[in-house]
């Protein structure tokens, strides 16, 4: 794993998951009030549960906008900050989907912690949500400081020193069907598993920023069947504009990426839902000439 600066993989799932308040007298509750938005969030993380339909109608009816939703993001991330070292960031909404949904003024970003993080081949645990989605990435790691200052895909490129094979788990907190944006964005983005896989190299190149753009990706089930296929370029013409994505956010909230940060650009198709005895791998050819791969296993 070229000796990642973040020990991702020394977190347990019990320091995942951590012991958390039950939720329910929150769910119960007639009105749902945005203050207790965040604590909510979190401890329906904690407990591996959902938002009731009720209590989700009633949080969709107030959370109306984006900037309603990232303040209320904000609010979220500042809770896990508490008990987590963040590790990554990750964007949804440079997908042609997730772009095209109502009210999404800019792509979302949300934060990932070092717990969420698995080796390559993991085998994920269905008890560790209500509910888990899964989708092929991509990652890249922030090699300097220096990227705050880029603007543009070439100046990301001299500061980004490896992209990896990801392969995302979220965990819906809600009902996400339809998908409600502001939701989405409100709790963070869903956070609850990545799975890392091979890496490359960055060279800082034409050629090499080309080929994220000219390259295949597939995802592919235990059957050897094609989930997906894809270009690079299906996410905003080229996948490493997710890190000026995120460079632009936080700018805004006066925060920095630092060495050793990780960001997903997002997904290479719409998210399927985790069944017992699955597996999925995603191939990714042509990235510097070279080909990488990532697998997980769901029980």
């Amino acid at each position: 794993m070229h000796n990642l600066t973040l020990s991702i993989f020394a977190i347990t799932l019990s320091a995942l998951l951590g012991a958390s308040a039950s939720t329910s007298q929150a769910q119960e509750q007639s009105e749902c009030a945005l203050d207790q938005w965040s604590e909510l969030m979190l401890a329906t993380w904690q407990a591996r549960s959902m938002l009731s339909n009720e209590m989700t109608a009633c949080y969709a009816a107030k959370i109306t906008s984006m900037d309603i939703a990232r303040e209320l993001r904000d609010e979220v991330i500042a809770h896990f900050d508490e008990l987590l070292p963040r590790a990554a960031y990750k964007v949804v909404g440079l997908d042609p989907v997730n772009a095209a949904l109502e009210g999404v003024d800019r792509p979302m970003v949300g934060v990932m912690y070092v717990s969420n993080f698995l080796p390559d081949g993991a085998t994920i645990p269905l008890d560790s949500a209500r509910i888990l989605i899964t989708e092929p990435d991509i990652l890249f790691r922030v090699s300097d400081s220096a990227i705050n200052e880029a603007s543009t895909l070439e100046e990301v490129l001299s500061h980004i020193d490896r992209v990896y094979a990801f392969i995302e788990v979220p965990a819906p907190l809600f009902n996400n069907n339809p998908a409600n944006p502001f939701l989405m964005q409100a709790s963070n983005l869903l956070p609850r598993w990545g799975v890392i896989g091979q890496s490359v190299a960055v060279e800082d190149t034409p050629e090499f920023l080309r080929s994220l753009e000219t390259m295949r990706v597939r995802f592919i089930d235990g059957e050897g069947r094609v989930l997906a296929d894809e270009s690079g370029s299906y996410l905003g013409a080229n996948p490493l504009r997710g890190v000026l994505v995120v460079l632009e956010e936080l700018r805004r909230k006066g925060e920095r990426l630092r060495s050793g940060d990780l960001i997903s650009s997002g997904s290479y198709m719409a998210p399927i839902l985790v069944r017992s005895g699955m597996f999925t791998k995603t191939v990714y050819e042509g990235i510097g000439g070279q080909t990488l791969e990532v697998s997980a296993s769901y029980e």
